[in-house]
C-alpha cells in the first residue's frame, strides 16, 4: 500500500481482531485509528485458551515469544467423557509445532494493542462509539464524548453485541446460533495434567460442557458453556450450573485446595455457522462481531486474529482499485469463507454429536483404541478439522 494513497481506517474495538487488523494495516502504510471504550489493561471474559494456530498468528504479528510469567504452555488435551472415558492426547507437531497455551486476555490484549501502536496505529482509549453514518465522503463515527471521527473505512471489531454491526443493519444472531459461557479464575491450583487443556462432559450437565485451562503461577481458568436456546429452554442459570460443575467429582478433584478469585463472569458467543453479514460499503465486521467463533469449542481468538489479516489485505486491494464499496472489499469475504466456512459448518454438526452422552463415549472409546481416531479427534478439539473420514465414522459406529 503506497503512503500517498493511504486510507484512514477507523477500527472500533481493540481486542484481538482490532489489534491484528491495526497492526497489519499500519505496516502497510495506512493511517489507523484504533478506538477502545475501556482503558488498558482491561479484562475480557474468555476461556484464555490459545490454539496452535493462534500461536502461529501471534508469531506473524511479531509476538512469538511469550514470557513464562504470562502464558502457560500446553502440549496436550485431557478429556473425560460423560461415561468416564479418559483420554490424554498430545498435540502433534504437524499442527503449527504442536504447542498451545493459555494466557489471560488482560495480558494478551494489552500485548496485541501495544504491537499495533508500535506498528504505527493511533490508540484512543475511553471512546464509546454510539453509531456510524455513511455518506459520499466516507464514514462518520459518532462517539459519546468528543467530536465525530471521519474515516474512509470502518472495521467493526467490538465483539458481541456489536454497535457497528447494529448500525450497519446486520441481523442479530439467532439464539440457536450462539451460546453463553461463564468463567472464573482459581489460584493455588494443583492440576493432575498441568500441561493440558482439560475438557469435561459431565452427563448431568449436558448439553453444557466445561473446561479447566492452566495459567501461570498456579492459577487456572475454569468455565462452562451452553447453547443459548438450550439454556433458555432449560430455565437454568449458568452460574448455578457452574457451581454444579465445580462440585462434580472429576472437577472437584482438580480444584481441591484451590480458591476462586473474584466473580464468575459470563459472555455471549455467536456461532460462525451464522457468519453471513460481514461486508458492507466502506465497512467490514471482524472477530466476534462477525460471528467468527467455533460452534463446538467456543474458540474465537484465532479467527479474530486471522480476520484482522484478511481485512488488511482486502483494504489494500480496495485502495489499489479505488473502490471502497462492498464489491471493492469483497476479497475479505473470499478469504474468510475459504478459511473458515467449512470448519464452522462441520463443528456446528459435531456440536450435536458432542451433546449425546452415549455417542460421545463411543467416540472417546474409539480414540482410546485407535491412533487414527485419536489423530482426527485432536484435529477436532484443536479446531483444525474440516472433514471427518469414513474410517473415523466406522470406528465409532462399529466400535472398532
Amino acid at each position: 500500500m503506497r503512503p500517498s494513497s493511504s486510507p484512514h481506517v477507523a477500527i472500533v474495538g481493540a481486542g484481538p481482531a482490532g489489534s491484528s487488523a491495526a497492526t497489519f494495516l499500519a505496516q502497510q502504510g495506512a493511517r489507523v485509528t484504533l478506538l477502545e471504550r475501556n482503558h488498558f489493561p482491561r479484562d475480557k471474559t474468555c476461556g484464555d485458551g490459545c490454539t496452535p494456530r493462534t500461536l502461529w498468528m501471534l508469531e506473524r504479528l511479531g509476538l512469538g515469544e511469550l514470557p513464562a510469567a504470562e502464558a502457560a504452555m500446553v502440549d496436550s488435551v485431557y478429556t473425560i467423557s460423560p461415561g468416564g472415558v479418559v483420554l490424554e492426547i498430545g498435540i502433534p507437531t504437524r499442527l503449527f509445532g504442536g504447542k498451545a497455551c493459555a494466557i489471560p486476555r488482560q495480558v494478551l490484549d494489552e500485548r496485541l494493542v501495544q504491537r499495533a501502536v508500535q506498528s504505527g496505529a493511533e490508540l484512543r482509549e475511553g471512546v464509546q462509539v454510539e453509531g456510524i453514518e455513511r455518506d459520499a465522503k466516507g464514514i462518520l463515527l459518532r462517539c459519546r464524548e468528543g467530536e465525530p471521527l471521519r474515516a474512509d473505512v470502518v472495521l467493526g471489531c467490538d465483539g458481541s453485541p456489536s454497535v457497528v454491526r447494529r448500525a450497519l443493519g446486520a441481523p442479530d444472531f439467532p439464539k440457536h446460533e450462539g451460546a453463553f459461557a461463564v468463567r472464573a479464575y482459581y489460584e493455588n491450583v494443583q492440576l493432575s495434567h498441568p500441561r493440558s487443556m482439560a475438557f469435561f462432559w459431565e452427563e448431568e450437565l449436558l448439553p453444557a460442557y466445561g473446561w479447566i485451562f492452566p495459567l501461570p503461577g498456579g492459577r487456572a481458568n475454569v468455565g462452562l458453556g451452553m447453547r443459548a436456546d438450550q439454556l433458555a429452554a432449560s430455565g437454568a442459570k449458568l452460574p448455578e450450573l457452574m457451581e454444579k460443575f465445580c462440585a462434580s467429582p472429576n472437577v472437584a478433584k482438580e480444584l481441591a485446595g484451590a480458591r476462586r478469585i473474584g466473580k464468575v463472569k459470563g459472555h455471549h458467543l455467536p456461532f460462525g455457522s451464522f457468519a453471513r453479514h460481514t461486508i458492507f460499503d466502506r465497512a467490514l465486521l471482524l472477530g466476534d462481531a462477525a460471528g467468527f467463533v467455533n460452534p463446538l469449542t467456543g474458540e474465537g481468538i484465532e479467527f479474530a486474529l486471522e480476520s484482522g489479516a484478511f481485512a488488511a489485505e482486502a483494504v489494500a486491494e480496495a485502495v489499489a482499485s479505488g473502490d471502497f464499496s462492498a464489491r471493492g472489499l469483497g476479497g475479505y469475504g473470499r478469504r474468510w469463507e475459504t478459511r473458515f466456512r467449512t470448519a464452522f459448518h462441520l463443528n456446528r454438526r459435531l456440536m450435536r454429536a458432542f451433546e449425546r452422552p452415549r455417542l460421545l463415549d463411543r467416540i472417546f472409546r474409539a480414540a482410546d483404541r485407535s491412533a487414527r481416531v485419536r489423530d482426527e479427534l485432536i484435529d477436532i478439539l484443536s479446531g483444525e478439522a474440516t472433514s471427518i473420514s469414513w474410517r473415523f465414522l466406522a470406528a465409532v459406529v462399529l466400535g472398532r
